[in-house]
């Protein structure tokens, strides 16, 4: 199958590398260009990307030039960019979108696959828009020639727009990417599905002074008993507002269950700790510049608290975290989602 991906990350790649290795047909669309500058050149000169981890591999990636090649390809459009880019490129695919195809938004953050459902309803396109609550796969670059796949998730949910299909969305789905795809009906379940942004906010509040002088840590090592607590924290408010508006979602506990494979019964720092001692990493960001931060609070935490004002739910500690991240910052992240406004 013909498979447009736009963007040229760690979770793009390996979407591409998984895709290929089943057998589809995937091209890249780097948004920035800045992604893809090094692997390009690495594809004129007959270079292949180095794929590690849970899947090992080695492919040439090809990239389309614009988004208009990139749809004009594709019967399936993945969108893997981080949350502050999915208004940009959701406005750059539209104009060149038919009816008949089908759009993955990997992971939606923010309900930005309503706001795109939105924009093809507004050009009359007949498509189905496919939201996942988290990635099916955790991947980063490791080298300029070569990503590393950390883990393939066993299960993730995803709803469906318009809602009410017959559930080929979904099936196609597990025919690109395997049968680890469970369908809720509501596209909020979704929107209170994604548990990196609270898991980031206390892990990059907790080892802020780490992240701005630049010094190594590694993520789930940085899980303490008392960072634990704080997530945990953080998920009861989440579950919280899921509860009001009628819609069931995984806990912080089950998500790791799923993810990592741990039986039911371990602690949360219990189970980080399991992680880092088996994998010795990902590290931890050394930049104040991390997704943890600019992607998870504007386009993650911000959207929950927008939901919690809207259904009456008292959200203190996520409304705390914000306030304390802004004044790290010194900017007001709650001004810095591009996407709220249009689909409140």
């Amino acid at each position: 199958m013909r498979i447009g991906i736009v963007g040229c990350g760690g979770v793009a790649l390996g979407y591409a590398a998984m895709l290929t290795e089943r057998g589809n047909d995937p091209v890249l669309w780097s948004p920035s260009g800045k992604s893809a500058a090094e692997l390009r050149g690495a594809e004129l000169r007959g270079a292949e990307l180095e794929v590690s981890g849970v899947l090992e591999t080695r492919f040439r990636p090809v990239f389309a030039s614009d988004p208009q090649v990139l749809m004009e390809h594709a019967e399936v459009v993945i969108i893997a960019v981080p949350g502050y880019g999915h208004k940009v490129v959701i406005d750059a695919i539209t104009p060149f979108a038919r009816s008949g195809q089908t759009f993955i938004v990997s992971a939606q953050l923010s309900l930005s696959a309503t706001y795109l459902w939105q924009r093809l309803q507004a050009s009359g396109i007949a498509a189905n828009v496919v939201a996942w609550a988290t990635t099916a796969l955790m991947s980063r670059r490791s080298g300029p020639h070569s990503i590393s796949i950390g883990g393939i998730r066993s299960r993730l949910e995803a709803a469906v727009l318009p809602a009410g299909g017959d559930g080929s969305a979904i099936a196609l789905c597990r025919d690109l990417f395997g049968d680890r795809f469970t369908e809720v009906a509501e596209i909020t379940a979704i929107a209170l599905s994604n548990l990196n942004p609270p898991i980031h906010l206390a892990s990059a509040l907790c080892n802020f002074t780490r992240i701005e002088k630049g010094e190594y840590w590694a993520n789930y090592d940085g899980i303490t008993p008392s960072v634990a607590r704080m997530i945990e924290a953080l998920d009861a408010e989440r579950l919280a507002v899921a509860k009001a508006y009628g819609v069931t979602v995984r806990t912080v506990h089950e998500h790791y269950h799923l993810t990592f494979g741990f039986e039911p019964g371990r602690t949360l720092a219990e189970m980080a700790a399991a992680v880092h001692e088996k994998r010795k990493g990902p590290p931890g960001p050394v930049t104040t510049d991390t997704r943890f931060v600019t992607e998870d609070v504007p386009f993650g935490i911000v959207p929950v608290i927008a939901l919690a004002d809207k259904s009456g739910v008292p959200v203190p500690l996520h409304k705390a975290g914000l306030v304390v991240v802004n004044a790290l910052y010194g900017r007001q992240f709650e001004n810095e989602n591009d996407l709220l406004s249009w689909v409140a």
